[in-house]
């Protein structure tokens, strides 16, 4: 008698849920909207609730498939990669499958996966075109954390973004939203893709930038294909390129774009810019030093209007000092990203704060490669005041004396100062958990930053230690 009286109250238009629950009805709109800012597995998970959830979760808007988790614990043990890595692909499978919205923004790959993976991610990506995607990101770094050797790597399959050859028809385990014909799958949805240990060329990076009219942000990390890139045209989208460790760049040309921010990390190569206009924000680092190849000669034409500038610099060099600056007028935030060796000094870099007029942020990140304290004195520098400099962070602060130059110097000079924050925490990001020893450090260098910089920081300026 239950059941039937429960089949009953369905047939009556209550979908299965108690009349008082005010969440359950609602309308699907807003459920699926929810549901879709949950992680992917717990979403799913709220089919059991009722009939009236069981299948809102398939409809889900932003499909991030999440597995750090394993991938930590692939880092401790790369043997289970063989185990975890089906399990992996049998997940995203089974969600693909069952996805019955018409669109999602969102599609995120995130497991060590390469070429003998290629079928399967194939019809991941064909999924995601399919249901218009607006951001795709593929991160098929080894163990989650590393770049693999490039000839392992999974190959983008441009066949799938071009228009002439139009969607494969030779997948019959696939289906498309019956909305959507071949013809008008000029994927003109996608603005953002990342892709992470993913083999990309030349000719891809300028078919997808055809193809994809919508297209503004393209990050590419570990590509082995990848020689002499060239952006040109103002009626591109792009706004946001990055390349990161793709080792076989020689040469990147950017001319007559509307490019907003420009990334790179990697070997010492050609950079030509030329009439960049909009370009504010630069990220770059290259070579062992950070400064090869005359890096501010290469980004001379844009130094007059650039807002944000990042430089990753891995080994500082002695003659830094030697180095002149170029003026940089409009500079407003300057992050150094610095190789901390031994107790090397780091007042040589305010000389690039003072080439700044205009600054109002300044962050130095110290990555620890063999810090070590030694007794001297502090060292001074001639006062320069930073009129505008507002905010001061030195993340991996350790409490060697070259910090306390460093923090003092600002504390000194920067007249409308008004907060400094010291970040003592380790700097090299690892899947392994940080050790007891670690730990010790990080909590002597709060300490050490307390006694060393609160008798010295003036009234009106906030000092912060996390």
């Amino acid at each position: 008698m239950r059941k039937r009286a429960r089949v009953a109250r369905n047939k009556g238009g209550n979908h299965g849920f108690n009349s008082n629950d005010f969440i359950s009805r609602m309308p699907d709109d807003i459920l699926i909207s929810i549901l879709s800012r949950l992680p992917l597995k717990e979403a799913a998970t709220t089919s059991n609730l009722s009939t009236r959830w069981r299948y809102l979760w398939c409809q889900t808007y932003c499909l991030d498939f999440d597995a750090n988790e394993k991938l930590d614990k692939i880092a401790v043990d790369s043997k289970l990669r063989v185990v975890e890595r089906p399990k992996y692909i049998n997940w995203v499978n089974r969600v693909t499958r069952q996805h019955k919205g018409p669109t999602i923004d969102d599609l995120r790959i995130c497991f060590d996966l390469d070429k003998t993976s290629k079928c399967a991610i194939d019809k991941w990506v064909e999924f995601a075109v399919s249901k218009r995607v607006q951001k795709l990101e593929l991160d098929l770094l080894e163990n989650g954390e590393m770049l693999r050797q490039t000839p392992r790597n999974y190959v983008f399959p441009i066949k799938i973004f071009d228009r002439s050859s139009g969607l494969t028809a030779k997948r019959p385990a696939l289906t498309f939203p019956k909305t959507v014909s071949v013809k008008e799958m000029e994927i003109k949805s996608l603005r953002s893709l990342l892709l992470k240990c993913v083999n990309v060329s030349e000719d891809t990076i300028a078919k997808l930038l055809i193809n994809c009219p919508a297209l503004q942000h393209l990050s590419i990390h570990g590509s082995g294909d990848l020689v002499n890139v060239k952006i040109s045209g103002k009626y591109l989208a792009l706004k946001y390129f990055e390349i990161v460790f793709c080792f076989g760049v020689k040469s990147i040309e950017i001319t007559d774009s509307n490019l907003e921010s420009f990334s790179y990390l990697g070997p010492g190569i050609t950079i030509t810019f030329n009439n960049l206009p909009k370009l504010e924000e630069i990220s770059i680092g290259e070579g062992y030093s950070g400064f090869e190849n005359n890096v501010f000669g290469q980004i001379s034409c844009c130094i007059s209007h650039l807002q944000i500038l990042t430089l990753d610099i891995y080994r500082p060099e002695e003659n830094i000092k030697f180095l002149s600056f170029p003026e940089l007028p409009n500079l407003k935030q300057l992050i150094l990203k610095v190789g901390a060796w031994d107790d090397d000094s780091l007042l040589e870099f305010t000389s690039l704060a003072k080439a700044c007029p205009k600054l109002q942020r300044f962050v130095i990140q110290l990555i620890w490669m063999s810090p070590a304290k030694r007794r001297r004195k502090i060292r001074q520098v001639g006062e320069h005041p930073h009129k505008h400099l507002q905010l001061v962070e030195i993340v991996g602060y350790y409490g060697r004396t070259s910090d306390v130059e460093l923090a003092v110097y600002f504390i000194e000079n920067a007249i409308s100062l008004q907060k400094i924050i010291i970040d003592p925490r380790y700097q090299v990001l690892e899947r392994t958990p940080i050790g007891n020893e670690q730990m010790k450090k990080e909590k002597a260098a709060r300490s050490c930053a307390k006694k060393q910089l609160e008798p010295r920081t003036t009234q009106g300026v906030e000092l912060v230690i996390l």
